[in-house]
Protein backbone atom coordinates (compact mmCIF):
# COMPACT_ATOMS: atom_id res chain seq x y z
CA UNK A 1 0.00 0.00 0.00
CA UNK A 2 1.25 3.27 -0.87
CA UNK A 3 1.60 5.73 2.44
CA UNK A 4 -0.35 8.65 2.96
CA UNK A 5 1.98 11.53 2.47
CA UNK A 6 2.82 10.20 -0.62
CA UNK A 7 -0.84 9.70 -1.98
CA UNK A 8 -1.27 13.49 -1.00
CA UNK A 9 1.87 14.13 -3.22
CA UNK A 10 0.27 12.47 -6.21
CA UNK A 11 -2.54 13.71 -5.96
CA UNK A 12 -1.41 17.45 -5.80
CA UNK A 13 1.07 16.40 -8.95
CA UNK A 14 -0.66 14.25 -11.35
CA UNK A 15 -2.99 17.33 -12.34
CA UNK A 16 -0.20 19.58 -13.02
CA UNK A 17 2.05 16.64 -14.73
CA UNK A 18 -0.62 16.44 -16.73
CA UNK A 19 -1.32 19.92 -18.00
CA UNK A 20 2.38 20.09 -18.89
CA UNK A 21 2.48 16.97 -20.85
CA UNK A 22 0.05 18.34 -23.02
CA UNK A 23 1.08 21.97 -22.92
CA UNK A 24 4.86 20.42 -24.21
CA UNK A 25 2.81 17.81 -26.78
CA UNK A 26 1.10 21.93 -27.95
CA UNK A 27 4.05 23.59 -28.36
CA UNK A 28 6.32 20.95 -29.99
CA UNK A 29 3.78 20.56 -33.29
CA UNK A 30 1.86 17.55 -31.94
CA UNK A 31 -1.50 18.89 -30.74
CA UNK A 32 -1.72 22.47 -31.99
CA UNK A 33 -0.36 22.15 -35.90
CA UNK A 34 -2.46 22.36 -38.55
CA UNK A 35 -1.75 19.01 -39.42
CA UNK A 36 -2.87 16.86 -36.68
CA UNK A 37 -2.26 13.24 -37.13
CA UNK A 38 -4.45 10.30 -35.39
CA UNK A 39 -1.66 9.20 -33.67
CA UNK A 40 -0.83 12.57 -31.70
CA UNK A 41 -4.80 12.63 -30.93
CA UNK A 42 -4.86 8.79 -29.73
CA UNK A 43 -1.55 9.66 -27.96
CA UNK A 44 -3.22 12.94 -26.05
CA UNK A 45 -6.36 10.78 -25.13
CA UNK A 46 -3.95 8.54 -23.44
CA UNK A 47 -1.73 10.90 -21.54
CA UNK A 48 -5.77 12.32 -20.25
CA UNK A 49 -6.55 8.68 -19.53
CA UNK A 50 -4.13 7.46 -17.80
CA UNK A 51 -3.68 10.85 -15.20
CA UNK A 52 -7.46 10.64 -14.89
CA UNK A 53 -7.05 7.08 -14.05
CA UNK A 54 -4.21 7.64 -11.46
CA UNK A 55 -5.93 10.54 -10.07
CA UNK A 56 -9.15 8.86 -9.21
CA UNK A 57 -7.60 5.92 -7.73
CA UNK A 58 -5.64 7.56 -5.38
CA UNK A 59 -8.40 9.76 -4.27
CA UNK A 60 -10.50 6.95 -3.40
CA UNK A 61 -7.43 4.40 -2.33
CA UNK A 62 -8.42 1.82 -4.65
CA UNK A 63 -5.53 -0.53 -6.10
CA UNK A 64 -2.66 2.22 -5.08
CA UNK A 65 0.39 -0.11 -5.41
CA UNK A 66 -0.89 -1.08 -9.05
CA UNK A 67 -1.20 2.82 -9.80
CA UNK A 68 1.88 3.40 -8.67
CA UNK A 69 3.84 0.87 -11.22
CA UNK A 70 1.09 2.47 -13.97
CA UNK A 71 2.40 5.58 -13.07
CA UNK A 72 5.83 4.95 -13.24
CA UNK A 73 5.31 3.10 -16.51
CA UNK A 74 3.34 5.70 -17.65
CA UNK A 75 6.50 7.82 -17.24
CA UNK A 76 8.77 5.41 -19.04
CA UNK A 77 6.83 4.74 -21.96
CA UNK A 78 5.09 7.51 -23.38
CA UNK A 79 8.46 9.82 -24.39
CA UNK A 80 9.15 6.42 -26.45
CA UNK A 81 6.08 6.16 -27.88
CA UNK A 82 5.95 10.25 -28.19
CA UNK A 83 9.10 9.67 -30.55
CA UNK A 84 7.75 7.32 -32.88
CA UNK A 85 4.59 8.75 -33.56
CA UNK A 86 6.37 12.28 -34.48
CA UNK A 87 9.46 11.32 -36.07
CA UNK A 88 10.68 12.66 -39.06
CA UNK A 89 9.84 11.22 -41.97
CA UNK A 90 11.36 10.99 -45.02
CA UNK A 91 9.38 12.43 -48.50
CA UNK A 92 10.18 13.53 -52.06
CA UNK A 93 8.86 16.81 -53.28
CA UNK A 94 6.95 15.24 -55.98
CA UNK A 95 5.42 12.92 -53.28
CA UNK A 96 5.25 16.22 -51.10
CA UNK A 97 2.80 17.89 -53.56
CA UNK A 98 -0.47 16.28 -55.09
CA UNK A 99 0.00 15.55 -58.33
CA UNK A 100 -2.52 17.46 -59.89
CA UNK A 101 -0.78 20.29 -58.45
CA UNK A 102 2.98 19.57 -60.06
CA UNK A 103 1.50 18.56 -63.41
CA UNK A 104 -0.49 21.91 -63.42
CA UNK A 105 -3.48 20.77 -63.87
CA UNK A 106 -5.35 22.50 -61.56
CA UNK A 107 -3.15 25.26 -61.63
CA UNK A 108 -3.98 28.67 -64.02
CA UNK A 109 -1.07 31.16 -62.54
CA UNK A 110 2.12 30.92 -60.53
CA UNK A 111 3.90 34.12 -58.98
CA UNK A 112 7.15 34.03 -57.33
CA UNK A 113 8.36 37.03 -55.24
CA UNK A 114 12.11 37.66 -54.69
CA UNK A 115 12.35 38.20 -50.79
CA UNK A 116 15.94 38.23 -49.80
CA UNK A 117 16.31 42.07 -50.06
CA UNK A 118 13.73 44.81 -48.37
CA UNK A 119 13.06 46.11 -52.09
CA UNK A 120 11.30 42.67 -53.22
CA UNK A 121 10.98 41.89 -57.01
CA UNK A 122 7.91 39.48 -58.07
CA UNK A 123 7.21 37.44 -61.99
CA UNK A 124 3.68 35.70 -62.88
CA UNK A 125 3.66 33.09 -65.12
CA UNK A 126 0.71 32.11 -66.64
CA UNK A 127 2.52 29.37 -68.65
CA UNK A 128 1.51 26.17 -68.17
CA UNK A 129 4.12 24.49 -69.27
CA UNK A 130 6.46 27.17 -67.86
CA UNK A 131 4.95 26.37 -64.64
CA UNK A 132 4.66 22.44 -65.21
CA UNK A 133 8.68 22.37 -65.82
CA UNK A 134 9.30 24.41 -62.58
CA UNK A 135 6.95 22.10 -60.00
CA UNK A 136 8.43 18.92 -62.02
CA UNK A 137 12.70 19.66 -62.01
CA UNK A 138 12.91 19.13 -58.03
CA UNK A 139 10.69 16.42 -58.06
CA UNK A 140 13.21 13.97 -56.70
CA UNK A 141 14.78 16.11 -53.92
CA UNK A 142 14.45 14.95 -50.99
CA UNK A 143 12.51 16.10 -47.97
CA UNK A 144 12.58 15.26 -44.06
CA UNK A 145 9.37 16.74 -41.99
CA UNK A 146 10.50 19.21 -39.33
CA UNK A 147 9.16 21.64 -37.09
CA UNK A 148 12.08 24.00 -36.58
CA UNK A 149 10.76 26.47 -39.17
CA UNK A 150 12.72 28.07 -41.90
CA UNK A 151 15.95 30.21 -40.97
CA UNK A 152 15.30 32.76 -43.93
CA UNK A 153 13.61 33.11 -46.64
CA UNK A 154 14.66 33.82 -49.80
CA UNK A 155 11.69 32.90 -52.43
CA UNK A 156 7.79 32.60 -52.14
CA UNK A 157 6.10 30.77 -54.87
CA UNK A 158 2.23 31.36 -54.91
CA UNK A 159 -0.05 29.30 -56.89
CA UNK A 160 -3.18 29.88 -57.68
CA UNK A 161 -6.48 27.52 -59.07
CA UNK A 162 -9.68 28.95 -60.86
CA UNK A 163 -11.25 29.88 -57.57
CA UNK A 164 -10.96 32.46 -55.01
CA UNK A 165 -9.85 29.96 -52.58
CA UNK A 166 -7.21 27.73 -54.63
CA UNK A 167 -4.13 28.90 -53.44
CA UNK A 168 -0.83 27.54 -52.38
CA UNK A 169 2.61 29.18 -51.18
CA UNK A 170 5.72 27.79 -51.02
CA UNK A 171 8.25 29.34 -48.99
CA UNK A 172 12.00 28.52 -50.64
CA UNK A 173 14.86 28.88 -48.04
CA UNK A 174 17.96 27.96 -48.16
CA UNK A 175 18.01 24.25 -46.99
CA UNK A 176 14.46 24.18 -46.24
CA UNK A 177 10.79 24.61 -47.45
CA UNK A 178 7.04 25.30 -46.21
CA UNK A 179 4.34 24.34 -48.27
CA UNK A 180 0.96 25.54 -46.90
CA UNK A 181 -2.51 26.05 -48.43
CA UNK A 182 -5.55 24.75 -50.57
CA UNK A 183 -6.01 23.67 -54.39
CA UNK A 184 -8.97 21.65 -55.56
CA UNK A 185 -10.13 20.88 -52.16
CA UNK A 186 -6.93 19.48 -51.14
CA UNK A 187 -5.21 21.07 -47.53
CA UNK A 188 -1.50 21.36 -47.78
CA UNK A 189 0.47 22.54 -44.97
CA UNK A 190 4.06 20.91 -43.66
CA UNK A 191 7.95 22.28 -43.20
CA UNK A 192 10.54 20.05 -44.65
CA UNK A 193 14.39 20.64 -44.79
CA UNK A 194 16.25 19.66 -47.62
CA UNK A 195 18.81 16.94 -48.02
CA UNK A 196 21.44 17.57 -50.50
CA UNK A 197 21.06 20.17 -53.43
CA UNK A 198 17.80 22.70 -53.06
CA UNK A 199 16.63 21.72 -56.86
CA UNK A 200 14.02 24.54 -56.63
CA UNK A 201 16.05 27.07 -55.64
CA UNK A 202 18.32 26.54 -58.07
CA UNK A 203 15.80 25.99 -61.07
CA UNK A 204 14.11 29.87 -59.52
CA UNK A 205 18.00 31.68 -59.54
CA UNK A 206 18.83 30.33 -62.62
CA UNK A 207 15.93 30.72 -64.92
CA UNK A 208 15.86 33.72 -67.04
CA UNK A 209 12.60 35.38 -65.55
CA UNK A 210 11.67 38.85 -66.11
CA UNK A 211 10.96 39.99 -62.97
CA UNK A 212 9.39 43.15 -62.01
CA UNK A 213 10.25 45.48 -58.89
CA UNK A 214 7.92 45.97 -55.92
CA UNK A 215 7.59 49.05 -53.46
Amino acid sequence: MINERLRKVMLIALPFIAVATLLGVGWSGAYLDDGVEIGNVILLISILGAASLAFLSLLYRRKAGIVTGMVITFFLVTPAVFYFVNKPTTTTFEEAMPDEISDAQVVTEMTIYDEKERGFKSVTLENLEEIKKILQSPSSMTLVTTDEGLSRHLYSIYLKGDSYEDEVRIIVGDDALRIMGSMDGEDLGAEYEVEGQNSLLQMIENADFKWEKGS
